[in-house]
């Protein structure tokens, strides 16, 4: 009896320093600053859109169980907190207005491919 208690004791212990090693590890490799997720929708089901900032440029992503598609590569400048605006500081754009002009320019394409 006191073996089986020790044995699960010991794997406990066991479990608890790996996922400790792991967390650690997965801090270091999400942290690098390169790839920042600034936005993202829930559009269904299994379904997102996402705005990425990879190091200067912007990218919508858009991922399913069917896997992750590149939609557009999108101009101007998005942060994650929102600044007061001032007259000489742009203002960032909204997510909802880049996805709105993103698919009017999808269904003008699908339009004139007809």
């Amino acid at each position: 009896m006191f073996r089986a208690v020790l044995t699960v004791a010991a794997v406990l212990l066991l479990a608890y320093w790996c996922s400790r090693l792991l967390g650690r590890q997965w801090v270091k490799s999400s942290g690098s600053g390169n790839l920042k997720i600034i936005e993202q929708i829930q559009v269904g089901q299994d379904r997102k859109i996402l705005l990425l900032k990879i190091g200067d440029s912007n990218y919508l992503i858009g991922v399913s169980q069917a896997g992750i598609q590149l939609l557009t590569e999108v101009e101007g400048e998005f942060e994650m907190k929102v600044p007061i605006p001032s007259q000489d500081m742009p203002v960032p754009l909204p997510f909802q207005d880049v996805l709105d002009k993103y698919l009017k320019n999808h269904q003008k394409k699908k339009e004139e491919d007809r």
